[in-house]
């Protein structure tokens, strides 16, 4: 095989399989959209993954983490396991669905997240996923 295919093949491969960085110059819009989604965020999912209360290892609410531990892919909503977990139904967990005694906490679940909501949070990560913690700053 001659050298370019070779090259050019690995662009393509590895230029699909990297995430693009976060959106870091956000605008009034943008950032609101960051504000509101991180508001949908704690109400469906801090009383198990917010800071200091968390019922696993991942620390959703905190914004970096989200970036660091790829549960966000910024541009890219159907590749960022944040926004299928929430899609697909599989958080928040409903009591319900508690196999008895076992972690994480289903006791303290709660309802699946509403279509508009969902909606926001796979349009936060399209527009870049801007970061929410830079608001006022």
């Amino acid at each position: 095989m001659k050298p370019l295919p070779v090259v050019l093949l690995a662009f393509i491969f590895f230029g699909c399989v990297t995430s693009k960085p976060p959106l870091e110059n956000a605008n009034k819009e943008e950032l609101k959209l960051a504000i509101d989604a991180h508001q949908v965020l704690q109400k469906h999912c801090q009383q198990c993954h917010g800071k200091g209360d968390s019922q696993s290892d991942a620390m959703l609410l905190e914004y970096e983490a989200l970036i660091q531990d790829k549960f966000i892919r910024p541009w890219n909503a159907e590749r960022s396991k944040l926004y299928k977990v929430i899609a697909k139904g599989d958080m928040p967990r409903e009591e319900k669905d508690a196999p008895a005694g076992l972690f994480p906490r289903y006791d303290i679940g709660g309802p699946a997240v509403p279509k508009e909501e969902l909606a926001l949070i796979r349009q936060w990560i399209n527009a870049g996923a801007p970061n929410w913690e830079k608001v006022g700053k």
